[in-house]
C-alpha cells in the first residue's frame, strides 16, 4: 500500500447525503458510552500552539505506539511557495505510556519538509518519505528501537509503496509522450534498502495491495496545454515481483474514480480486485475482476457511498446504513441513528476491525457480521483528532500528550 499522508489533506473520505437504500435493516441503539478516565497520559511531546499529532500508529508486536507529530516551521527563505515543516515520530510503551524514544526528520541546516508519506510494517518498521523545500526526496527507514536502518535519496516526484515481502517499490512516473502514453520507472528495494530490480512500466501505479500492482494504461488525450485521461480505461496488473498477469479494458462508458468516498480499488486476499467507476456519468458502479483477469459481476452502489475493503469483501456506508458485502452478495447490514458528520470516515483498524467515525460517536464494527464492538463519544478526540485503536484500547493525541484509554 501507499500511505497518502499529505499537508492539508488529512480527509479520508467524505459523503454527501444524496439518497437512500432501498433496504431496511436493523438499528443499531442510539445509546453510546462515554470516554473513560485515561488509563496513562504521557509526558508533553509537542506543543499544541505550533504543532499537531498527524497520526497514531499501535504496533502490536512490540508493544509499541507511535505518533507521527508535526510542527510548522517560519520560512527564512525558500524559492518555494510551500510551508515548512519539522517532522518527528515518537515511540511509547503501550502499557505504560513512557515514551522509548524519538526521531526528528531534519538534518541540521538542511531542508525542511514540504510533504511526506508514513508507512508502518507490523514489526514495528517505519519507512517515511520527505519531500524536502530543496527540491529532494528521501526514504528514511527506522528500526523499532528508534535508529536509522537506512536512507535513500529517490527521484523528485516518486511514490513509495510498501509490499507484501516488508520491501519497498520505489515508483517515478514519467511524463506523457507525444502520442500520450505514460510510463513509470520502478525499483524494487529489500528491507535493507538493497535494489532488487529495476523496470519500465506502461502507465502509472494505481494501487499495490495483496501481491498485486495495478497501473493505468490508459491513453492521455492533450486538451490545450494540459493532458487529460481519455475515454476507454485500461488497467494492467502484476504481482510484486513484477510479472505481468493480465490487461483489462472497461467500456468507453466508465470512467475509473479516483476519489469516490474511499479507496477507488480493492484488491482482495484471493486476488479479486475490484476498481469503482461511473457510468456515462450517471451511477457509481463496482467492478469485480477475476485473479485470471475475467469480470465477474458490476454492482451499483449510490452515489455517495464511502467504501472500504475487508479482504474478503467490502463494506459501503451510505445515508446512515453500513452495509458488507462479500464477493457473493450481501451480508449483513446495520442503521445508524447518529448524525454523519461533515466527514465519514470509515476504515480498517490496526487490529482488522472496521471503524466509522460519525458526528459524535465512534463505531467499532467486525467487519463482516457488523455487530457492534465499541460505541464511544468521539467529542473528547476532536481538538487533535488522531487516534489509534485495537483490542478494546483506544490511543490518542490530546493537547500535546498521548492518552490510552480502555474500553468496555
Amino acid at each position: 500500500m501507499k500511505s497518502t499522508e499529505k499537508w492539508g489533506a488529512i480527509v479520508l473520505s467524505a459523503a454527501v447525503l444524496l439518497s437512500a437504500p432501498s433496504y431496511a435493516g436493523a438499528s443499531v441503539s442510539e445509546a453510546k458510552t462515554a470516554l473513560p478516565q485515561p488509563s496513562w497520559i504521557s509526558a508533553s511531546v509537542y506543543d499544541a500552539s505550533s504543532a499537531s499529532a498527524h497520526d497514531i500508529h499501535f504496533v502490536k508486536s512490540r508493544g509499541l505506539v507511535y505518533a507521527h507529530t508535526v510542527q510548522h516551521v517560519n520560512k527564512t527563505s525558500s524559492k518555494t511557495s510551500y510551508d515548512w515543516y519539522l517532522e518527528t515520530v515518537t515511540a511509547f510503551d503501550a502499557a505504560t505510556g513512557t515514551q522509548k524514544w524519538s526521531y526528528t526528520f531534519h538534518e541540521k541546516s538542511g531542508p525542511y519538509t514540504i510533504a511526506s508519506s508514513i508507512l508502518y510494517t507490523e514489526d514495528g518498521t517505519i519507512y517515511f518519505t520527505g519531500t524536502f523545500s530543496n527540491s529532494t526526496q528521501k526514504i528514511y527507514a527506522l528500526r523499532p528501537d528508534g535508529q536509522e536502518a537506512w536512507t535513500r535519496i529517490i527521484p523528485y516526484g516518486s511514490d513509495v509503496y510498501l509490499l507484501n515481502d516488508g520491501g519497498l517499490l520505489i515508483a517515478s512516473p514519467q511524463g506523457p509522450d507525444q502520442s500520450g502514453l505514460v510510463k513509470t520507472s520502478v525499483s524494487r528495494c529489500n528491507s535493507f534498502g538493497k535494489t532488487l530490480s529495476s523496470h519500465i512500466l506502461p502507465g502509472r501505479i494505481l494501487s499495490t495491495e495483496n501481491d498485486r500492482i495495478v497501473t493505468d494504461t490508459s491513453r492521455l488525450v492533450r486538451i490545450g496545454s494540459t493532458w487529460e485521461r481519455s475515454s476507454s480505461p485500461s488497467v494492467e496488473v502484476y504481482t510484486t515481483d513484477l510479472k505481468r498477469l493480465y490487461s483489462y479494458k472497461f467500456p468507453n462508458s466508465v470512467n475509473l474514480l479516483r476519489d469516490g468516498g474511499g479507496m477507488p480499488i480493492l484488491v482482495q486476499d484471493d486476488g479479486t480486485i475490484i476498481f469503482r467507476g461511473s457510468v456515462a456519468g450517471t451511477v457509481n458502479k463496482l467492478f469485480a475482476i477475476s485473479p485470471q483477469g475475467r469480470l465477474l459481476w458490476g454492482r451499483v452502489i449510490p452515489a455517495d457511498s464511502v467504501i472500504t475493503s475487508t479482504g474478503n469483501g467490502y463494506v459501503t456506508y451510505s445515508n446512515r446504513t453500513v452495509t458488507s458485502f462479500n464477493l457473493s452478495g450481501k451480508q449483513a447490514e446495520q442503521k445508524l441513528m447518529d448524525e454523519p458528520g461533515q466527514i465519514v470516515v470509515l476504515e480498517r483498524t490496526n487490529d482488522k476491525d472496521l471503524q466509522i467515525d460519525m458526528a459524535d460517536t465512534l463505531y467499532i464494527f467486525d467487519p463482516n457480521t457488523l455487530n457492534v464492538v465499541q460505541a464511544v463519544s468521539n467529542l473528547p478526540l476532536r481538538s487533535d483528532y488522531a487516534f489509534a485503536y485495537a483490542d478494546g484500547f483506544l490511543y490518542a493525541a490530546k493537547s500535546g500528550s498521548l492518552v490510552k484509554y480502555v474500553l468496555n
